[in-house]
């Protein structure tokens, strides 16, 4: 069996013996956040079309005007992949923290999710994977937006960037739920939540 102490990682993946579980969350049990989450995102992802737009003006010109058809046809293929990439980033992450991801959708919310099942991460490691897609995705528009693209590549870019950041909007609500514990506590992520296990003290 493990030897393993709050304050020693030496079987990573596994919670220590003395712990206890304090809170199972589940999104697909909130209905109406769900709905609210879903509306903060589409907010989200109108400020990130403006924020990832005036981004790509620094660099070069950006032509305006109404989205072309074909520049319509580009990002309704992009925008798929753009969450395969999310999920993705986050699989990436689990796996570099010892983790073996695995993928899903949940037809019923219409949600798609890598997770590792069982396997338990300190709170701060949990963190990282659950903005890995929101922050490695961003980074990597405004890369590219930094090159010359021609504008019918260019504003697909921008709309997937920003879908990115609408589609996060469920990971950031679910920091929002981590960060209420300390950095000790430990975490097993879930489907569409987490598990959130602190040490029993005495």
């Amino acid at each position: 069996m493990c030897d393993e102490t709050p304050q020693e990682d030496s079987c990573p993946g596994q919670l220590p013996e003395k712990t206890h579980e304090v809170l199972y969350w589940r999104l697909s049990q909130h209905r109406k956040l769900l709905v609210v989450l879903n509306g903060v995102g589409i907010v989200l992802m109108g400020l990130a079309v403006g924020t990832f737009t005036t981004w790509a003006r620094l660099w070069h010109p950006l032509a305006s005007g109404s989205i072309t058809t074909s520049q319509m046809f580009l990002a309704l293929v992009m925008l798929p992949l753009t969450l395969v990439l999310h999920e993705l980033l986050h699989g990436l992450a689990l796996q570099y923290y010892g983790a073996k991801p695995t993928y899903g959708i949940l037809w019923k919310e219409m949600m798609f999710y890598a997770t590792a099942a069982g396997h338990a991460f300190r709170r701060n490691t949990y963190l990282v994977i659950a903005l890995a897609p929101l922050v490695g995705l961003s980074v990597l528009a405004m890369a590219l937006l930094i090159l010359p693209l021609p504008a019918w590549l260019a504003l697909p870019v921008v709309l997937c960037a920003a879908f990115n950041v609408g589609s996060a909007v469920g990971d950031l609500w679910l920091v929002r739920v981590a960060l209420r514990y300390p950095h000790s506590a430990y975490i097993v992520d879930e489907k569409d939540g987490l598990r959130v296990f602190l040490a029993i003290e005495g």
